[in-house]
């Protein structure tokens, strides 16, 4: 019994020495990030013209880009559709071709009575 009260002794010690380190690193990560804040806040004001000149890039390249995609885009769905529809009378082939003899038997049938 005795194991396990120092057991969940070591616990409790190992997690105060967890808490400690961390709380060392909590007031470390709010000193530099307040520190370094004013930094940060000039560097994204010098970089605003630059993204924004990225952005300008950007959208020209879209807007030349749009005619062809639009146009690989059409052509897909067209190939798709060929293709959608050949899957479907594939299979009917036979079907279609037993009718077909049944109609021309039907038919020379009928011309010879006739």
């Amino acid at each position: 019994m005795i194991e396990l009260v120092l057991l969940g002794g070591l616990l409790l010690a190992g997690l105060a020495v967890a808490s400690v380190i961390g709380i060392f690193f909590l007031v470390f990560k709010v000193l530099m990030w307040t520190v370094f804040l004013p930094f940060r806040l000039l560097l994204k004001m010098l970089m605003f013209p630059v993204w924004l000149a990225i952005g300008t890039v950007g959208l020209a390249a879209g807007a030349a880009v749009i005619p062809i995609v639009l146009t690989v885009g059409l052509a897909v769905v067209v190939l798709g559709a060929l293709a959608a529809l050949l899957a479907l009378l594939v299979p009917a082939i036979p079907f279609i071709l037993f009718g077909l003899l049944i109609w021309a038997f039907l038919r020379n049938r009928t011309a010879a009575a006739a």
